[in-house]
């Protein structure tokens, strides 16, 4: 049977059975006392029949509530339960329920309001739960939620766990002066607070987890039959290179990488929703974001249970060479202190229609633009064109220029598509420096001599201005390249105190070097104040915004709270110049409060099997508050998926244009740009313009409401205006809410 729920989601489950027994087992239950662990099919059911029929939680005492929810915890593992006082339905933190496949650590697990992964002496690995260890705790009720001091006697390890339930939802925070390692043999690793917040078990719920992957996924709460022997793990703004070690790539005759790197964890977000019970959750990771990572487990991977958490790295283990000979061995150590910060997440509660994925990113919108991690910018529309100045191949004695779009170029292309009727551009000048695109670090404003010199460039920039196209000059200040420039100081080195390489494996500059993020802050800020000097008052700031790690400088280490600090800092300082306009390139969320715009919005997810359907969930959040543009469309093999999608997300279409033949880069770094000439692309570029200008005139400004997925590859929008858009992504005609949509197209409904 295929039963669709209210938001559109289809469910391919025969439920009849399990309501059969639930019934059965709720008659029972009525005429005896629930037992700690029903084995029932319909578990929660009968749980909720059980609290309908006593009025209380099992092993939970009520402790405050708000206008919308009431709060329970248990003393012994200060597990919660949060029930909505409108209909009854509730999320626990802890199982309520075993299937008798778990042994005491996954128990533990499960219940325990705070989960440590212990280190010992020995660089072991330990578990420290509420459940399976001697602890001492003393709790303090407040108001609105309870304090508790929590110390594990054995390994000497402590820390105080701070629950408040707020008008939206609940805060569950852990101090950073509270967390103690009085002894000498155990250290903590990493810290888990509520990772069974929202659970359910096999198919017994209805609904799914959302995963920050790329834009978005879903994975549903259906029974996964154990195929899966792992979940979702990523790290919050990506992989910390400080830690990474060199690892082997798939190559092509030993220059194509030929596996593309998966996406990185934009947000710090994550959540559960029962859209049966019509309740959910978002959880937003407040504290202690820059050295977490966001785990979504569906049920099979370890046990047949369904969560999503975030897991707070106190330590890493990472490798540490013995010797400067790289053959004669290496140890694997963590590092001596730990990472000093509070942890705190947020779980916004939605209940009712808002209890769904739409929902989440409505209320995360909300938070945002509430606590000032979000400014609305005019989303007015405009096509990305992009060019490229000039590019460096090998030659006889160092390297050549190759000329691509000089700034004359740049000046007749634009003027060409005003012409056209292309009025409303935003266009990004790259490799526009003296010395090619990749002669970095920039430092000041000084244009390459071979697309017109500095004469030519600011001569373009004016003529950009007189015709309303945002022109921005391009610098990305993360990389400096020790083949063109003098890279002995102000690189960064990992926690073992080798200096990092980023490869390439091209043919002239096969390896970059990262700047200290305070060197990346000092000509960021040369560089500005050169280019507003010369009239150039808009600046692309790419590298730093989509990287973060820890490193060492000059014997001392320096972690990604103080990377983050540095680079929020430096991106901060440029926005608030009243005469710079600054954009980013895919900015992590803490960045977005600094940008006019977000560059290349990652419109698909990393195709992880266990994820069932990809959603424009980031694009749903920011959507009508400030323009996203999607990455160069003459890249994309499949072109009307892309076109699709980029209408689903509501983000903007850009291109990648050079004045002479993609074919005179076949020597360079930028080899892989195999389609970019401007003739090739013209009339494209004027026939999006035109059909994209149509559609973000009726959705401008609005917010996206809802979003549905139903069968047979149908997409519905909903903006806050209320227009709607119906997207068919299958090769057959379809008829949806009395509206005939043509095989891969869309239609906007006013």
């Amino acid at each position: 049977m295929v039963r669709k729920n209210c938001c559109g989601i289809s469910f391919r489950k025969n439920r009849i059975l399990t309501k059969l027994c639930g019934a059965l087992l709720t008659a029972a239950l009525l005429a005896s006392t629930l037992p700690a662990f029903p084995g029932s099919l319909d578990r929660r059911a009968a749980a909720l029949s059980q609290v309908q029929a006593a009025g209380s939680f099992p092993d939970h005492t009520y402790l405050t509530e708000n206008n919308g929810y009431k709060l329970y915890v248990n003393e012994e593992d200060l597990s919660l339960v949060v029930e909505d006082k409108t209909t009854g339905a509730f999320l626990e933190s802890a199982i309520s329920y075993d299937d008798g496949k778990n042994n005491p650590i996954w128990l533990g697990a499960m219940r325990s309001a705070v989960v440590l992964t212990m280190i010992n002496k020995n660089d072991d690995t330990k578990q420290a739960d509420l459940l399976n260890d001697a602890v001492t705790k003393q709790i303090t009720y407040t108001d609105n939620g309870f304090s508790a001091k929590i110390y594990w006697n054995v390994y000497q390890l402590g820390l105080t766990l701070n629950v408040s339930l707020t008008e939206d939802g609940l805060v569950a925070n852990i101090p950073e002066d509270s967390i103690r390692e009085d002894g000498d043999q155990y250290f903590i690793g990493t810290i888990r607070i509520y990772p069974f917040m929202g659970h359910s078990y096999l198919d017994d719920k209805e609904g799914y987890m959302l995963v920050p992957d790329g834009n978005g996924a879903l994975i549903y709460l259906n029974d996964k039959e154990g195929r899966f022997a792992s979940g979702f793990s990523g790290t919050i703004y990506g992989t910390d290179i400080g830690f990474e070690e060199s690892k082997v790539e798939t190559l092509l005759w030993d220059k194509y990488n030929t596996i593309s790197d998966p996406n990185q964890v934009l947000a710090p977000i994550y959540g559960i929703a029962h859209v049966d019970d019509e309740m959910a959750f978002l959880g937003i990771v407040e504290d202690g974001q820059e050295r977490a990572a966001i785990e979504v487990m569906p049920n099979g991977v370890s046990v047949d249970y369904n969560r999503a958490y975030a897991r707070f790295v106190l330590r890493k283990l990472y490798t540490q060479p013995t010797s400067n000979n790289s053959t004669s061995g290496s140890l694997h150590i963590y590092e001596a202190d730990r990472s000093h910060s509070d942890l705190q997440v947020r779980f916004l509660f939605l209940s009712g229609k808002d209890a769904s994925y739409a929902g989440m990113a409505a209320s995360y919108r909300d938070y945002l633009l509430k606590n000032g991690l979000l400014s609305k910018q005019d989303t007015s529309y405009r096509t990305r064109v992009d060019f490229l100045g000039t590019e460096r191949q090998n030659w006889v004695l160092g390297t050549q220029a190759v000329v691509m779009t000089t700034a004359k170029d740049v000046q007749e292309i634009l003027g060409d598509l005003n012409t056209a009727g292309v009025t409303d551009l935003l266009s990004v000048y790259k490799g526009w420096q003296s010395g090619g695109l990749y002669d970095l670090p920039l430092k000041s404003y000084d244009a390459d001599r071979n697309i017109g010199g500095n004469s030519g460039l600011t001569n373009l920039i004016k003529k950009a201005e007189e015709t309303g196209v945002d022109l921005y000059l391009y610098d990305n200040a993360l990389l400096i390249n020790p083949e063109e420039q003098n890279a002995t100081f102000n690189v960064i080195k990992q926690v073992n105190k080798k200096r990092y390489e980023y490869k390439t494996y091209a043919d002239v500059y096969e390896t970059f070097y990262y700047l200290t993020p305070m060197r990346s802050a000092e000509l960021l800020a040369k560089l500005a104040k050169s280019c507003i000097a010369k009239g150039a008052n808009k600046l692309c700031v790419a590298g730093v915004s989509e990287k973060l790690f820890t490193f060492t400088y000059q014997s001392s280490k320096y972690t990604r709270f103080d990377s983050a600090k540095m680079y929020g800092d430096a991106i901060a300082d440029l926005n608030a110049q009243a005469d710079l306009d600054l954009i980013l390139e895919q900015p992590f969320a803490y960045l977005w409060k600094d940008t006019s715009a977000f560059l290349d919005m990652p419109l698909y997810t990393s195709n992880y099997i266990l994820e069932d359907e990809s959603i424009p969930f980031l694009s749903m959040v920011l959507a009508g508050t400030m323009p996203m543009y999607a990455d160069y469309v003459n890249f994309e093999a499949n072109e009307k998926e892309f076109c699709l999608k980029m209408i689903e997300s509501g983000c903007f279409p850009s291109f990648y244009i050079t004045k002479a033949d993609s074919s005179e880069l076949i020597y360079t770094n930028s080899r892989d740009i195999y389609s970019s000439r401007y003739e090739t692309y013209r009339d494209r570029i004027i026939s999006y313009s035109e059909e994209y200008a149509e559609f973000a005139k009726k959705v401008t400004g609005a917010v996206i409401t809802d979003h549905k997925i139903l069968e047979g590859d149908i997409r519905i929008v909903t903006y806050s205006n209320n227009v709607k858009v119906y997207l068919n992504y299958s090769e057959e005609t379809k008829t949806v809410d009395g509206k005939t949509l043509n095989a891969m197209s869309y239609l906007v409904v006013s």
